[in-house]
């Protein structure tokens, strides 16, 4: 007799056992290691214009680095679920975050530009392992709140370390030992990987008198993963996602003062306040996860996020784009992490880490290869091509999701996992 889905819950969303309270230590973990995670992401925008002074490089030259970090990035988040299967998570963790200080330790003392090549791949190896490692975790043992507010740390740390960097230039430290301060905080972190790295595989602590927590399946073979419908609709999910989010990021501040004339002040504040709002939409939309299904909050994001897309195309004065900028950074922020929240749910245990895994390469691809696009097109077609893609993208997006819902509906249904 068929699977029927049971009452109050999300469609495709399985019941699972219930299980004891997860360790806020590795809570509190996961959060420090997704602060150290966005430490590095925001960097080359500050760094480059001194590291190609040091050695003689032209502007287009971080075009390479960038490359080689994307290409280690989607490899390493292709892989991750084959890499937890045949390791173990807690290792998976330590080693990439081993990885990230060798990389910045090389930036820190390199005397060649072509040391950094080989430290940007390994730089994305590591960046994607610990991004797949940590959702992966995350999706399997976190509630949608605490994936919204661990995916809003990664903003903190985003934002921190430009700022750390800045500090040291400023100062007269130089770029050279910002990156290695940011080292001396990512090896505090692999200790902390390295000590903790059975905890990882457990998971949940019990509580006084209770049971262990029941463990994870087996991860299901690669293959099998690359039959399920639902990873390949997500796939898709998360490049446009990450089309959209990158995309307003890079290209909003220039087209405010290219295309409406606004001034670098203002367009400035503006810019900065959708990354603003991105963070602290992550905040609140945890917070109200506790109380409202993730899948309500998730749709209620996106029709904001339409809506201040709409605001963009019109655009009648610099008030309503600061107000189109904010919602567009509030109503995308609970979508990625509750999307990777959700994966379990509509793919099993069994094929989450591969989920995870294909998740984060989408990820990479769509952060890299739209915004670029884009700069491409607005060279050739106008500026006036970023607000019509933020429109067109949100559409895409909104009917992505919902065929994955249908989807996920229908094999709940019929028993398939």
């Amino acid at each position: 007799m068929p699977r029927l889905p049971m009452a109050g819950r999300s469609p495709g969303e399985k019941m699972t056992r219930p299980s004891p309270p997860l360790s806020k230590a590795l809570i509190a973990m996961a959060f420090i290691a997704f602060i150290s995670l966005g430490l590095p992401d925001g960097l080359p925008g500050v760094t480059w214009p001194f590291i190609r002074e040091t050695f003689d490089r032209p502007l287009s030259n971080l075009g390479i680095l960038l490359a080689c970090s994307t290409g280690g990035y989607l490899f390493s988040g292709l892989a991750g679920g084959t890499l937890v299967r045949r390791t173990s998570l807690g290792m998976v963790l330590t080693v990439s975050s081993g990885a990230m200080v060798v990389t910045l330790l090389t930036y820190a003392v390199t005397p060649s530009f072509y040391l950094l090549i080989p430290a940007a791949i390994l730089g994305g190896l590591a960046s994607g392992g610990i991004d797949t490692g940590i959702n992966l975790y995350g999706a399997r043992r976190f509630s949608p709140r605490v994936m919204n507010w661990l995916h809003a740390s990664w903003g903190l740390g985003a934002t921190a370390g430009p700022l750390m960097m800045t500090v040291c230039i400023t100062l007269g430290a130089g770029w050279r030992m910002g990156y290695l301060l940011l080292a001396v905080v990512l090896a505090a972190m692999t200790l902390m990987f390295l000590l903790t790295r059975r905890r990882w595989e457990e998971g949940r602590v019990p509580a006084p008198g209770a049971s262990a927590a029941p463990p994870l399946p087996a991860v299901a073979p690669f293959a099998q993963a690359l039959r399920h419908p639902v990873i390949w609709l997500n796939v898709g999910l998360f490049m446009i996602y990450c089309g959209v989010e990158m995309a307003a990021g890079q290209w909003l501040f220039t087209l405010l003062t290219r295309l409406h004339g606004i001034d670098v002040g203002t367009a400035g504040t503006i810019a900065g306040l959708y990354w603003g709002a991105l963070t602290a939409g992550r905040l609140i939309f945890g917070q109200i996860t506790a109380r409202v299904h993730p899948l309500k909050t998730l749709r209620v994001g996106l029709v904001i996020a339409f809506a201040s897309a709409l605001i963009f195309i019109w655009f009648p004065t610099p008030s309503l784009g600061m107000a189109a900028a904010l919602g567009l950074g509030f109503g995308l922020a609970p979508t990625f992490p509750t999307l990777v929240s959700l994966t379990p749910g509509r793919v099993g245990d069994a094929i989450a880490p591969h989920a995870v895994g294909f998740q984060m390469m989408a990820a990479g691809l769509g952060s890299t290869l739209i915004p670029g696009a884009l700069g491409w097109l607005a060279q050739h077609w106008g500026l006036g091509v970023l607000p019509l893609w933020l429109v067109l993208g949100m559409v895409m997006l909104i009917g992505l999701h919902e065929v994955t819902v249908a989807l996920a509906r229908r094999r709940a249904m019929a028993g398939i996992a």
